[in-house]
């Protein structure tokens, strides 16, 4: 028996690990999201503020002022949206790039780049498209829009019942199929960020905590101890830690990067309101990711230091963000701040032995069997 259990168990374990074992998402990968985009959300944006650096969106785009710190951001598609392009937008990098239709009642395209719709222009719309860069819509431009292309052409893949202007010398293409090449693949695009990014937080969510947090009062003292490779690990589990501080504490101690795993939180509201003390939240920005593993729902009320790495989380914000955002949804009422390339930690993948080790255990416990058999 113990011999038959002894096979189930090798057998369990290596079923487990080709189950259990994601592929690996590499600190290149992860930092090359990270630092292009300053905000990653995989569903909806609604906002009143504004973002520093280029956006992706998996949903609804409602509202906003995005890539407003170019040139300084990194060179990519200001705005990229999955969904629809709504309320009053304003896009200050180049590039636009809409998965469904344009129907917001103001747009400014400020630094020129191609328009790419993978809808309809809709009506009662108006937009300048300042500086070079073309229009390419693969529907209709409907009847009360207003487009000025400014320095391109405008490429119409169905009929126009507005008015559209391709100045600077470019021309009005209309009724005919878009260019292919030209129309970006946003969904798959969403999809390798997602895929990618929660792969990497759960490799962050393995690493062993090896820095202390003591509560003092209603503040919280992160006390970083990092290892020979530079980087300090917490652990936070529960939301009543984070929800009840007022103030946050950190000693690097020459630590490089910081990881900050906080996990069982799931539906319950974390709201996070504790000041940075000593201006920490913008040198944090660069070199922290705070990795919230399961957490549905975050509010943020205060400024706010450090990557947020929350894929499955709704998350609100009244407080600026230093560093990129990656959630859910995000319903946006604080600026979002670029503060300059943020440090990736490569995670350890899991030892190429182990799976080896497994397919011993299970050789050995079968020969054990048929020895006892015989």
């Amino acid at each position: 028996m113990k011999i038959n259990n002894l096979s189930r168990a090798a057998g369990a374990f290596l079923a487990l690990g080709a189950l259990a074992i994601p592929s690996q998402a590499s600190a290149d990968t992860v930092g090359d999201l990270i630092n292009t985009y300053n905000a990653i959300v995989f569903g909806n944006i609604t906002s009143t503020s504004e973002v520093d650096g280029n956006v992706l969106a998996g949903g609804d785009v409602t509202g906003g002022n995005y890539a407003i710190h170019y040139p300084a951001i990194p060179n990519a598609t200001a705005l990229t949206v999955g969904g629809n392009l709504l309320g009053n937008v304003n896009v200050n990098g180049p590039g636009l790039s809409v998965g469904g239709n344009i129907a917001t009642s103001n747009l400014n395209l400020n630094k020129g780049g191609d328009v790419h719709v993978g809808g309809n222009v809709a009506s009662n719309f108006n937009a300048n498209f300042n500086g070079n860069g073309s229009l390419y819509v693969v529907n209709n431009v409907n009847s009360g829009v207003n487009v000025n292309a400014n320095g391109g052409s405008a490429y119409i893949g169905g009929s126009v019942l507005g008015n559209v202007n391709a100045n600077g010398g470019g021309t009005l293409h209309t009724g005919s199929s878009v260019p292919a090449a030209t129309q970006p693949d946003i969904a798959g695009l969403i999809a390798s960020a997602r895929d990618t990014l929660t792969t990497y937080s759960g490799q962050l969510a393995a690493m062993t905590a090896d820095s202390s947090i003591t509560q003092v009062g209603n503040k919280l003292i992160f006390d970083a101890a990092a290892g020979s490779d530079g980087v300090a690990v917490f652990d936070i589990t529960g939301a009543s830690l984070l929800n009840s501080a007022s103030e946050f504490q950190f000693s690097l101690n020459g630590a490089t990067s910081v990881v900050i795993n906080v996990t069982g939180i799931g539906s319950n509201l974390l709201n996070i309101a504790a000041n940075f003390l000593g201006g920490i939240a913008t040198t944090l920005a660069t070199n922290t990711i705070w990795n919230f593993t399961d957490a549905e729902n975050i509010t943020i009320s205060s400024q706010f230091g450090g990557t947020i790495l929350a894929t499955l989380a709704n998350l609100t914000t009244y407080g600026n963000i230093e560093g990129t955002v990656i959630a859910a949804n995000l319903v946006q009422n604080a600026e979002i701040h670029y503060n300059g390339p943020t440090t990736v930690v490569a995670t350890t993948p899991l030892p190429a032995a182990l799976p080896l080790f497994g397919a011993a255990l299970l050789a050995f416990g079968l020969k054990r069997r048929r020895s006892a058999k015989r």
